[in-house]
């Protein structure tokens, strides 16, 4: 898929519809980014990228990180894809019970 390609993806995204322009183009670079990488290297790289934007002062909400997940999860191995859905499945039990 090409870069434009995947920015219009990105862009026509309904849950990506109130999304800023600059997070936008940061999701872009990212899911470029990791098309470039060796399985075993997407997970670290996926930690990384999360670590970065948030020194930026940039957080995704459930959503965009749920697209960002799906993209990366192309390139993940079977294992680190069981790893990312039990880190999901805990944050969002621990929510709920902090919303209770």
């Amino acid at each position: 898929m090409e870069t434009n390609n995947k920015y219009e993806e990105l862009k026509d995204n309904p849950a990506l519809k109130n999304i800023s322009k600059e997070k936008l183009e940061l999701l872009l670079t990212y899911v470029t980014q990791a098309e470039k990488l060796k399985q075993s290297e997407v997970m670290p790289y996926f930690l990384s990228i999360t670590k970065k934007a948030h020194e930026q002062g940039i957080s995704f909400n459930d959503d965009e990180t749920e697209i960002i997940l799906n993209i990366l999860k192309k390139r993940m191995s079977p294992a680190d894809i069981k790893k990312i859905d039990m880190i999901k499945n805990l944050t969002q039990v621990i929510s709920r019970s902090q919303k209770k």
